[in-house]
């Protein structure tokens, strides 16, 4: 399955309001079982693609529309005009709530 993933505040987390930030403690599975493609605004991507070896990255600037089964990000109804996927969810653990 194609995913497209934000990494802010879905990837990775925080609890006090951007202080500090963790890695979802379910990224690796996520990563590990399907195709996913970083998908975010995060200057930093690039180096998150290396770091998680993920299949690819998207900027949310890019150009063209990036089309998935997928989309997990916490403002995914912001971005549904700007992608083509099937299904958003909100969260890694609302995708594995479903997809068990």
């Amino acid at each position: 399955m194609k995913i497209l993933l934000d990494i802010d505040d879905t990837a990775l987390i925080t609890k006090d309001k951007g202080k500090t930030w963790h890695v979802h403690p379910r990224l690796k599975e996520l990563i590990a079982k399907h195709a996913v493609f970083l998908y975010s605004g995060n200057p930093d991507i690039y180096d998150y693609f290396i770091k998680w070896k993920t299949k690819g990255y998207i900027p949310k600037s890019f150009d063209k529309t990036p089309k998935a089964d997928i989309l997990i990000d916490n403002d995914g109804e912001l971005w549904k005009t700007s992608v083509d996927v099937k299904k958003i969810y909100k969260s890694i653990d609302s995708f594995f709530r479903f997809h068990r």
